[in-house]
């Protein structure tokens, strides 16, 4: 896991200075050497990543760098501190681990280029603002604005964005781990995304996610069982451990494990019986190591003594050097350190050779004897007080550093005064000077950590006893922590009655804080029933109201349980009521989009146009669980008529007749297409078609003579054949003709021979009988050939609906037929349009109609296709057939028609569209103004049926109102006009009025 408690700079600094003045050693000192060096090669990595980053061009993560090693430019240069080179010589002297040189040249640059950024702090803020508009660097920003707020630390707006980035980047932390443990191959582990997060200094402990939670705790068991197996490792390895052996690999392995425990604050999770295993390895290397270096010192101070040895510029005066070998010898002598023999022969020889330095000196005493006793008296006696006061400073000096170990205040200021005139004469920056100055800063530094932690009681005092001191907690947590941290570096003799008064104000705290703790858990619990009240009710509102109402009384129970699981007291609650919290604010926000998504789909039925999306739409609003029941009935009762509106053009019929449905089809023109003939009208067609009866037949007009030049009458007649005229006879008187001629009988039979007629001529110019001209094909028999018959055939073959009107017509124009001729032939093709009388428009046509009804007044028989043959019929027409003939119809049956028919091909062409809907209280709301006679239609609340809209109906809620829009946009009643007055028919009345569909009435 990401270590937390990496020495400082400067206080290995103070350390090194101190050890160096005290000339320390030892297994401790060694342990020193190492947390140097390790923190020398941390920052020399950090500078060497942060100058890259520099040498990319980018200043800001050069910048983001340094700030993720805290204060790293600061720290490099406390790291180069004036007493480098010695400590290296010290450190190479006595075997300990050498640090490599701080690289300042980088921390140059560094700063060289932060200096010629100019305002660092806009340039910063520019940058966070580009990074948290991306979503893709949030963490980018997170770096951003920490380093901000750890440059600026009095600007209050970047610690407050710093504290919210943070607080999210624990939530994202907490998600990706529970998206990692749903997913079934994760593209890392839980522990390395912890880790990752941590990397950026994230306070994840302090989230109350289970989860997460969880994952750090595995994380960090397992970060402290690999410790523990390498603690086990060295313990195992130590074992045989021996001055032969080589143990300095073994202290190497011993301090490197030692550091890591410590940076990672680990020992205490140590198991007891390893630490206890771990001391005893350091107890072996401490002795080890104190006679290794007990003898390097030694051989150190009889190089001193042969060599000699400045101080500030001045020579050490030899006995001092004599002293202080002595000394070393006396402490190793006292430790049960056994000085080899070989060492011991150096010893003798070092002090043979100082007195050897002493001779020449005594030699010139003796040679200035006969200058006077006295004199080398006073210099004898001067020599030996000097090596007194040698030998006295090196026992000071010993009896200092012993009351050093001690750590007792009294024991130390003692020492001092007891040993305060050797001091004082002791040489400057000689070690008994160094140590009584070390000391008497000892005391000073013990004095101000007292005073400190006797203000830092009073402090803790004072909000412990203030009423808000609940609310204080986190800074009473941290004084405490800062006053147990001071107690530790104090020593044990002093603060005893603050420390007293330290404990009972932490017990009287914590006792206050469960009588709160209490309080506060039963108000939580009291808002969190009243919450899961709130949201049950919530999903269970019948209206929006209602909804809204219990919505606000469950978001102001979040809020208030919010407000109350923030202080870290509550800590076990808010992870217990986080799912909770979440889920009610989950579910009220699934059923708020629930509520807007139906409000948003009535919006989008209000705004529908068309009968089909609108039904559509209104499935979608019933398919709403949250829609209230009385709604979901009555749209359930339009629902089960979806079908029904699809086929209510064929259920709804516009026509009267199902005929006329068959007739008008849509998107078909009814006048221009081709009616097929059914084989009734293909079989009365065929029987129409019967050329003997009148396809041959002729006519010849006859004269009636009775003496007279001029004929008395003259008629025409019909033939069966051409009249044929025998040669005349002449005699005296007159000239005779016969005329062989076969007609029809009084029954328009054909008779059954030829009859001969004489025509005389006589010489007085008289004539007598009848006179037959020549006889021709008749008009009636022309007309059937050239127009009948060619209609017969066309409608057999496929023609247009007016083809038969249009016969009819020309029927009335022919007056110079036989009107029993034409009456059998109207007879004939309106009896045809009555087999379908939509088809061929007589079913829209009141003239037609009528006619219909006049032909259907003559007498049965009357209307038989050989009556116009007959003679009666020839001489005397009938005058029921010439009155009927003299009534002409002319073009008005096919304007009526084509008026009408023009009607019915609208409405066939048209359809039922949405014309408005009925609203929840069963009023009518339509999209545009409409008369008041257009016809609607609705579902019927009472039948459950889709009716036709009548006054005070009782109507279905939320069911479409229909109606039916005709072809090309108009109303009925517009297109009612419109054909009016194109026409000329008054359609509006009667008789045509009732032929309309019903949607012109």
């Amino acid at each position: 896991m990401i270590a937390s408690a990496y020495p400082e700079a400067n206080r290995l600094a103070y350390r090194i200075r101190a050890a160096i003045t005290g000339e320390s050693n030892g297994l401790e000192t060694a342990k020193l050497a190492w947390q140097q060096a390790e923190a020398v090669t941390r920052a020399n990595a950090d500078l060497k990543r942060a100058l890259q980053a520099l040498a990319d061009g980018t200043l800001l993560d050069c910048l983001l760098i340094e700030n993720a090693h805290p204060r790293l430019l600061e720290t490099a240069r406390s790291l180069d501190h004036t007493f480098v080179e010695a400590w290296k010589t010290r450190c190479e002297t006595y075997g300990w681990r050498v640090a490599d040189p701080v690289d300042a040249e980088s921390v140059s640059k560094i700063q060289s280029a932060i200096d010629e950024q100019g305002d660092l702090k806009d340039w910063l803020f520019k940058q966070y603002r580009t990074a948290i508009r991306s979503k893709k660097q949030q963490i980018r920003a997170y770096q951003i604005i920490e380093l901000i707020a750890d440059r600026y630390p009095d600007d209050p707006n970047a610690k407050e964005e710093a504290a919210a980035k943070r607080a999210q980047l624990v939530e994202t932390a907490a998600a990706e781990i529970k998206d990692i443990h749903e997913q079934l191959i994760p593209t890392e582990t839980a522990t390395e995304t912890a880790h990752r997060y941590l990397s950026l200094g994230l306070p994840l402990a302090e989230s109350t996610n289970a989860l997460l939670a969880e994952t750090l705790a595995a994380g960090t068991a397992a970060h402290h069982k690999t410790l523990a197996d390498k603690v086990h490792a060295l313990v195992e390895s130590a074992k045989e451990l021996a001055e032969t052996a080589d143990w300095q690999s073994i202290e190497n392995t011993y301090l490197d494990c030692d550091y890591i425990i410590a940076i990672h604050e680990a020992r205490g999770q140590l198991e007891t019986e390893l630490r206890a295993e771990l001391e005893q390895v350091a107890t072996k290397l401490s002795r080890l190591r104190s006679k290794h270096e007990s003898s390097i010192s030694i051989r150190l101070a009889i190089a001193e003594i042969r060599n000699g040895k400045t101080n500030i510029g001045k020579a050490v005066p030899i006995a001092n050097r004599v002293a202080k070998l002595k000394s070393l010898e006396t402490q190793a002598t006292k430790t049960g350190n056994q000085i080899p023999a070989d060492l011991q022969e150096e010893i003798k020889s070092a002090y043979a050779y100082a007195r050897r330095k002493k001779l020449p000196f005594y030699g010139a005493i003796a040679a200035l004897l006969a200058i006077g006793i006295f004199t080398a008296t006073y210099f004898v006696q001067q020599n030996n007080k000097r090596e007194n006061e040698a030998a006295l400073q090196s026992e000071a000096l010993a009896a200092l550093q012993a009351t050093e170990q001690s750590g007792q205040t009294d024991q130390v200021r003692n020492s001092l005064e007891t040993w305060s005139a050797a001091i004082t004469q002791a040489e400057p920056n000689s070690s008994l000077a160094n140590q009584g100055e070390l000391l008497t800063d000892w005391l000073d530094l013990q004095s101000s950590l007292e005073t400190e932690y006797t203000s830092s009681v009073a402090d803790l005092a004072k909000l412990a006893s203030s009423p808000d001191a609940l609310q204080n907690e986190a800074a009473i947590d941290r004084i405490a922590a800062d006053i147990r941290k001071t107690r530790t570096n104090l020593a044990p003799d002093l603060g005893q009655e603050a420390e007293t008064r330290f404990n009972v104000l932490l017990a009287q705290f914590e006792a206050n804080k469960s009588a709160a703790l209490e309080k506060d858990r039963q108000e939580i619990a009291r808002v969190e029933r009243e919450l899961r009240i709130a949201a049950n009710n919530a999903t269970q509102a019948k209206t929006r109201a209602e909804f809204e109402r219990l919505q606000n009384a469950a978001e102001s129970r979040i809020q208030t349980l919010n407000t109350l699981l923030q202080s870290d007291s509550a800590a076990t609650s808010r992870s217990q009521l986080a799912p909770l919290i979440q889920s009610s604010t989950q579910q009220l926000a699934a059923i708020e989009t629930k509520w807007a998504a139906l409000d948003d789909a009535w919006l989008r039925l209000a705004e529908t146009k068309e009968l089909t999306p609108y039904l559509n739409q209104l499935e979608r609003i019933h398919s709403f669980d949250i829609l209230p029941t009385d709604q979901k009935t009555a749209i359930s009762q339009t629902l089960r008529l979806k079908s029904a509106f699809a086929d209510l053009r064929n259920s709804q019929s516009l026509f009267a007749h199902s005929e006329a449905e068959k007739a008008f089809i849509k998107g078909q023109n009814y006048l221009q297409t081709q009616a097929e003939l059914t084989e009734e009208e293909r079989a009365y067609l065929t029987r129409l078609q019967n050329p003997e009866a009148f396809a041959n037949v002729y006519q010849s007009t006859v004269q009636y003579f009775e003496g007279s030049a001029d004929p008395q009458s003259e008629y025409r007649i019909y033939l069966v054949e051409p009249i044929s005229k025998s040669d005349s006879q002449q005699n005296e008187s007159h000239v005779a003709f016969t005329f062989r001629v076969r007609g029809f009988d009084e029954l328009g039979k054909p008779e059954p021979a030829p009859r001969d007629i004489q025509f005389i001529s006589r010489d007085d110019g008289s004539f007598w009988g009848f006179f037959y001209k020549p006889s021709t094909l008749s008009p009636e028999s022309e007309y059937y050939n050239s127009t009948i018959a060619n209609t017969i055939s066309h409608l057999l073959g496929g023609a247009d609906r007016l083809a038969v009107l249009k016969q009819l017509e020309s029927l009335e124009q022919q007056d110079q037929l036989s009107p029993a001729f034409r009456v059998y032939w109207q007879q004939q093709f309106i009896s045809f349009m009555e087999l379908h009388p939509w088809k061929w428009g007589l079913a829209l046509s009141p003239a037609l109609k009528k006619r219909v009804a006049q032909l259907d007044a003559l007498a049965v028989g009357e209307t038989s296709q050989t009556l116009w043959l007959s003679t009666i019929e020839q001489t005397v027409p009938s005058s029921e057939y010439r009155l009927l003939v003299e009534q002409k119809l002319e073009t008005l049956p096919q304007k009526e028609v084509a008026a009408i028919a023009e009607l019915y091909q609208s409405a066939a062409n048209g359809d039922y569209q949405l014309a408005g809907y009925v609203l929840s209280n069963g009023k009518a709301d339509l999209l545009q103004d409409l008369d008041s006679a257009t016809p609607l239609w609705t579902v019927n609340s009472l039948t459950g049926a889709i009716d036709r809209l009548k006054p005070d109906q009782s109507l279905t809620p939320y069911a479409p109102i229909l109606r039916f829009a005709l072809e090309g946009g108009d109303t009925a009643a517009q297109q009612l006009r419109k054909a009016t007055f194109s026409s000329g028919l008054k359609l509006a009345e009667p008789p045509y009025s009732s032929l309309l569909p019903v949607l012109y009435r």
